[in-house]
């Protein structure tokens, strides 16, 4: 009987909510990321694979990551009027997240149309997707952490990160099991992305009961704010980190899964992403500690550090375990990287210019990911050097640090330092 009250209780907590808005905000946006986070790993991190599957080892991956993120530019610009016609955040943001997920459904019956055509359908449908991912994604960001008390917002997002990666894990296991129990490498991609749907859907009705806000509830998210010139310098950091890392992604995904390199099949590649997961979720709290005791920027600069150091073993090494040990652990500085630098964000945007800042943050970080991967298949391209990716990615990622040092004479405590 006491089990089955704890349970009931727990699914009401994050299923239904509970107690105060703010409270009823962390917990539904918790379970909301739990069920999207199934969603997301049995999708985005399946499209390389499926490209190199249907056109080979010599299939653009860096253009299929790269280009779809052309749109959000203009997916932000949709936002700001879009808002200033309907302030109303939770509307827009359910809306806009439903037809960003509708193209998954439509890539899953491409996969079964034999046609010339199936790199530029796939390329319109992933524009589409990341169209509608963005404009959701900047009301979420203006929605959420703007109800969030700013003394609560680092424990939490950490909180929910490492909820939501270890729900993704249970995406990588849905995956693994169809690649094993299903006879056909077309149906097996096929079902892994039906059944994303369903996990999405099931989110979106657990955001539907997260209390609503307008725009104007959620300026005030920070007790200290950032001048311009110092936000612009936070935007140009997270930019060339950005087009570092993703500079090298999608040539990761072609280092383990092309059959001139280690060929090691799309079940192993699931569980090198099982493994990365986990590494990620330990990560989470070593990230809290850090921004708490040393500052954002210099955790920033000790983040990149390690990453650059990580990216430039990638380039000597050669031996499959070795590799495959280091893509796993490259989890780590991405982890307290990916924390760090939203919460930075956040934390250093209230009042009117909140809008504004999201929307450069938004815009800087997606053309980072989309110039990243554009610019790597352009250089793979004229190079043929897999290894040459990661050692320019390890050199950005050094020259990153002087940025995040140079922050550092603005003062961590006024700036820059975690509540």
């Amino acid at each position: 009987m006491v089990v089955h009250i704890k349970r009931g209780h727990f699914l009401r907590r994050y299923l239904l909510g509970y107690g105060s808005a703010e409270q009823r905000v962390m917990d539904l946006s918790i379970g909301d990321g739990a069920l999207w986070s199934i969603y997301s790993s049995i999708t985005s991190p399946y499209i390389v694979p499926l490209a190199i599957l249907m056109l080979g080892s010599s299939a653009p991956v860096g253009f299929i990551t790269g280009l779809p993120v052309i749109s959000v530019p203009f997916s932000q610009i949709a936002a700001y009027r879009i808002l200033k016609k309907i302030d109303d955040l939770k509307t827009v943001t359910i809306f806009t997240t439903f037809l960003d997920r509708i193209p998954w459904l439509f890539i899953a019956i491409l996969i079964f149309i034999h046609t010339q055509y199936f790199l530029y359908m796939l390329l319109g449908l992933l524009i589409m997707r990341s169209f509608f991912s963005s404009l959701s994604g900047t009301t979420w960001m203006l929605w959420i952490p703007g109800m969030i008390g700013e003394s609560k917002r680092d424990t939490y997002f950490s909180t929910r990160n490492m909820v939501m990666k270890g729900f993704g894990i249970v995406g990588y296991l849905i995956a693994i099991s169809v690649f094993l129990l299903v006879n056909g490498y077309k149906t097996d991609y096929f079902i892994i992305f039906l059944v994303s749907f369903v996990f999405s859907a099931l989110s979106i009705n657990i955001m539907r009961n997260i209390p609503g806000a307008k725009v104007r509830d959620v300026y005030k998210t920070a007790s200290k704010n950032s001048t311009e010139i110092e936000f612009l310098l936070i935007i140009a950091l997270l930019s060339v980190i950005g087009f570092a890392y993703y500079f090298s992604q999608p040539y990761i995904a072609l280092y383990l899964l092309g059959r001139p390199y280690l060929d090691i099949g799309s079940t192993f590649y699931t569980v090198v992403l099982i493994a990365s997961g986990i590494v990620y979720i330990g990560s989470q709290r070593i990230g809290k500690i850090m921004a708490t005791r040393t500052g954002y920027a210099s955790s920033m600069a000790i983040t990149l550090l390690f990453l650059s150091t990580l990216f430039a073993v990638l380039y000597f090494i050669r031996t499959q375990t070795l590799i495959i040990l280091v893509v796993i652990f490259l989890s780590l500085p991405f982890s307290i990287y990916s924390l760090i630098s939203f919460n930075m964000t956040v934390s250093r945007s209230s009042g009117e210019n909140r809008v504004r800042r999201t929307s450069y943050y938004t815009i800087a970080n997606s053309l980072a990911l989309s110039a990243g991967p554009i610019a790597g298949n352009i250089m793979y391209d004229e190079t043929k050097s897999i290894h040459l990716i990661f050692l320019i990615s390890a050199v950005m990622m050094a020259l990153a640090i002087l940025i995040s040092i140079y922050l550092l004479k603005f003062g961590e405590e006024r700036s820059f330092r975690s509540p």
